[in-house]
Protein backbone atom coordinates (compact mmCIF):
# COMPACT_ATOMS: atom_id res chain seq x y z
CA UNK A 1 0.00 0.00 0.00
CA UNK A 2 1.19 3.38 -0.82
CA UNK A 3 2.33 5.23 1.95
CA UNK A 4 0.90 8.74 1.01
CA UNK A 5 -2.69 6.73 1.03
CA UNK A 6 -3.01 4.75 3.55
CA UNK A 7 -3.20 4.89 8.20
CA UNK A 8 0.23 5.24 8.42
CA UNK A 9 0.26 8.59 6.55
CA UNK A 10 -2.58 10.31 8.39
CA UNK A 11 -0.93 8.45 11.84
CA UNK A 12 2.37 10.26 10.96
CA UNK A 13 0.84 13.47 10.09
CA UNK A 14 -1.28 13.49 13.81
CA UNK A 15 1.97 12.43 15.11
CA UNK A 16 3.35 15.57 13.69
CA UNK A 17 0.99 18.29 14.94
CA UNK A 18 0.79 16.59 18.15
CA UNK A 19 4.52 17.18 18.81
CA UNK A 20 4.34 20.70 17.03
CA UNK A 21 1.69 21.75 19.39
CA UNK A 22 3.06 19.89 22.31
CA UNK A 23 6.51 21.89 21.53
CA UNK A 24 5.50 24.99 20.47
CA UNK A 25 2.41 25.16 23.54
CA UNK A 26 4.70 23.86 26.52
CA UNK A 27 7.99 26.24 25.42
CA UNK A 28 5.69 29.09 24.90
CA UNK A 29 4.10 28.41 28.25
CA UNK A 30 7.59 28.65 29.92
CA UNK A 31 8.51 31.31 27.75
CA UNK A 32 6.14 33.58 29.44
CA UNK A 33 6.37 33.26 33.03
CA UNK A 34 10.40 33.98 32.61
CA UNK A 35 9.56 36.96 30.35
CA UNK A 36 11.12 35.48 27.51
CA UNK A 37 14.36 34.21 29.07
CA UNK A 38 13.52 30.04 27.93
CA UNK A 39 13.59 28.68 24.59
CA UNK A 40 10.20 29.48 22.33
CA UNK A 41 8.80 29.21 19.19
CA UNK A 42 5.65 31.70 19.15
CA UNK A 43 4.99 34.46 21.93
CA UNK A 44 4.06 37.10 22.99
CA UNK A 45 6.34 36.27 26.09
CA UNK A 46 5.37 40.23 27.48
CA UNK A 47 1.66 38.32 27.78
CA UNK A 48 1.46 39.05 31.39
CA UNK A 49 2.43 42.47 31.23
CA UNK A 50 0.10 43.19 28.61
CA UNK A 51 -2.71 41.80 30.16
CA UNK A 52 -1.82 43.44 33.85
CA UNK A 53 -2.87 46.38 32.43
CA UNK A 54 -6.56 45.20 32.31
CA UNK A 55 -5.86 43.49 35.95
CA UNK A 56 -6.25 40.39 34.34
CA UNK A 57 -2.30 39.63 34.97
CA UNK A 58 -3.45 36.22 36.73
CA UNK A 59 -5.51 35.28 33.98
CA UNK A 60 -2.13 35.53 31.50
CA UNK A 61 -0.43 33.14 34.29
CA UNK A 62 -3.49 30.44 34.15
CA UNK A 63 -2.73 30.47 30.49
CA UNK A 64 1.14 30.40 30.84
CA UNK A 65 0.88 27.12 33.30
CA UNK A 66 -2.59 26.03 30.92
CA UNK A 67 0.10 25.93 27.90
CA UNK A 68 2.51 24.20 29.74
CA UNK A 69 0.50 21.56 31.03
CA UNK A 70 -1.70 21.13 27.69
CA UNK A 71 1.59 21.04 25.73
CA UNK A 72 2.91 17.92 28.29
CA UNK A 73 0.05 15.74 27.35
CA UNK A 74 0.00 16.47 23.79
CA UNK A 75 3.85 15.45 23.58
CA UNK A 76 3.17 12.37 25.79
CA UNK A 77 0.87 10.16 23.38
CA UNK A 78 -0.90 8.46 25.94
CA UNK A 79 -1.97 11.40 27.16
CA UNK A 80 -2.79 13.39 23.67
CA UNK A 81 -6.10 13.06 23.20
CA UNK A 82 -7.20 13.81 27.07
CA UNK A 83 -4.78 17.19 25.64
CA UNK A 84 -5.84 17.46 22.36
CA UNK A 85 -9.25 18.01 24.32
CA UNK A 86 -7.73 20.79 26.61
CA UNK A 87 -6.51 22.27 23.95
CA UNK A 88 -9.53 23.33 22.46
CA UNK A 89 -11.00 25.57 25.24
CA UNK A 90 -7.70 26.86 26.05
CA UNK A 91 -6.98 28.06 22.17
CA UNK A 92 -10.60 29.10 21.91
CA UNK A 93 -9.43 31.84 25.34
CA UNK A 94 -6.47 32.74 23.52
CA UNK A 95 -8.25 33.33 20.31
CA UNK A 96 -10.96 35.66 21.57
CA UNK A 97 -7.53 37.61 23.68
CA UNK A 98 -5.87 38.22 20.42
CA UNK A 99 -8.97 39.44 18.90
CA UNK A 100 -10.41 41.16 21.59
CA UNK A 101 -6.60 43.56 21.96
CA UNK A 102 -6.76 43.68 18.04
CA UNK A 103 -3.29 41.77 17.24
CA UNK A 104 -2.50 42.18 13.90
CA UNK A 105 -2.17 38.86 11.97
CA UNK A 106 -2.21 36.21 15.68
CA UNK A 107 -5.49 35.45 15.35
CA UNK A 108 -4.96 33.79 12.06
CA UNK A 109 -2.21 32.00 13.70
CA UNK A 110 -3.77 30.55 16.53
CA UNK A 111 -6.62 29.60 14.32
CA UNK A 112 -4.61 27.49 12.43
CA UNK A 113 -3.56 25.95 15.41
CA UNK A 114 -6.99 25.65 16.62
CA UNK A 115 -7.54 23.77 13.14
CA UNK A 116 -4.72 21.35 13.68
CA UNK A 117 -6.18 20.67 17.01
CA UNK A 118 -9.61 19.94 15.86
CA UNK A 119 -7.80 17.07 13.34
CA UNK A 120 -6.87 15.54 16.04
CA UNK A 121 -9.96 14.91 17.95
CA UNK A 122 -10.87 13.70 14.39
CA UNK A 123 -8.31 11.28 13.78
CA UNK A 124 -8.83 10.11 17.67
CA UNK A 125 -12.60 10.06 17.10
CA UNK A 126 -12.51 6.33 18.19
CA UNK A 127 -11.27 7.16 21.36
CA UNK A 128 -13.89 9.68 22.37
CA UNK A 129 -16.95 8.46 20.05
CA UNK A 130 -18.65 7.01 24.04
CA UNK A 131 -19.95 10.92 24.75
CA UNK A 132 -22.24 10.28 21.91
CA UNK A 133 -23.60 7.32 22.53
CA UNK A 134 -26.45 6.31 25.05
CA UNK A 135 -25.55 3.21 25.75
CA UNK A 136 -21.98 2.84 27.85
CA UNK A 137 -22.34 -0.24 29.90
CA UNK A 138 -19.59 -2.14 27.63
CA UNK A 139 -17.22 0.71 28.46
CA UNK A 140 -17.78 -0.05 32.19
CA UNK A 141 -16.12 -3.65 31.49
CA UNK A 142 -12.83 -2.32 29.60
CA UNK A 143 -10.27 -2.22 32.51
CA UNK A 144 -7.59 0.79 32.69
CA UNK A 145 -4.01 -0.58 31.42
CA UNK A 146 -0.72 0.98 31.61
CA UNK A 147 1.99 -0.97 30.39
CA UNK A 148 5.11 0.87 31.63
CA UNK A 149 3.60 3.25 34.87
CA UNK A 150 7.46 4.27 35.55
CA UNK A 151 7.69 5.77 32.15
CA UNK A 152 4.11 7.58 33.38
CA UNK A 153 5.93 8.57 36.45
CA UNK A 154 9.24 9.99 34.29
CA UNK A 155 7.34 11.81 32.64
CA UNK A 156 5.19 13.22 35.22
CA UNK A 157 8.37 13.65 36.92
CA UNK A 158 9.84 16.45 34.22
CA UNK A 159 6.71 17.66 33.96
CA UNK A 160 6.48 18.46 37.53
CA UNK A 161 10.60 19.87 37.80
CA UNK A 162 8.88 22.73 35.05
CA UNK A 163 6.33 23.77 36.78
CA UNK A 164 8.44 23.67 40.71
CA UNK A 165 10.62 25.92 38.21
CA UNK A 166 8.18 28.21 36.77
CA UNK A 167 6.50 28.83 40.50
CA UNK A 168 9.79 30.05 41.89
CA UNK A 169 10.51 32.46 39.26
CA UNK A 170 10.41 35.13 41.94
CA UNK A 171 12.59 33.98 44.35
CA UNK A 172 15.29 32.01 42.08
CA UNK A 173 15.30 34.34 39.33
CA UNK A 174 18.57 33.31 38.26
CA UNK A 175 18.56 29.87 38.52
CA UNK A 176 14.82 28.79 37.54
CA UNK A 177 15.11 28.75 33.92
CA UNK A 178 18.26 26.86 34.34
CA UNK A 179 15.70 24.21 36.61
CA UNK A 180 13.07 24.74 33.87
CA UNK A 181 15.58 23.62 31.18
CA UNK A 182 16.59 20.12 33.26
CA UNK A 183 13.18 19.97 33.53
CA UNK A 184 12.61 19.66 29.65
CA UNK A 185 16.06 17.84 29.21
CA UNK A 186 14.94 15.35 30.77
CA UNK A 187 11.66 14.81 29.49
CA UNK A 188 13.28 14.55 26.32
CA UNK A 189 15.41 12.13 27.83
CA UNK A 190 12.78 9.86 28.53
CA UNK A 191 10.56 10.68 25.34
CA UNK A 192 13.79 9.29 23.74
CA UNK A 193 13.96 6.17 25.77
CA UNK A 194 10.40 5.55 25.74
CA UNK A 195 10.27 5.77 21.74
CA UNK A 196 13.64 3.19 21.61
CA UNK A 197 11.64 0.76 23.99
CA UNK A 198 8.73 0.89 21.78
CA UNK A 199 10.79 0.11 18.41
CA UNK A 200 12.36 -2.52 20.36
CA UNK A 201 9.00 -4.31 21.41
Amino acid sequence: MNFFSGQKFWKFIAGCIRFWLGFILLTAGVAKMFNGHFIGIIGPVWLETELEKYNLGIYAVFIAYSQIVVGFMLLVKRFATLGAIMAIPMFANILMVTISLHWQGTPYVVAFFLLCNLYLLVYDFYKIKFLLTDEVAPLKVIPIQRHDIRLDALYIIGLLIILVAVSLRKFLDSFAPTLAYVGLGSFVLVYAYGYWKNKRA
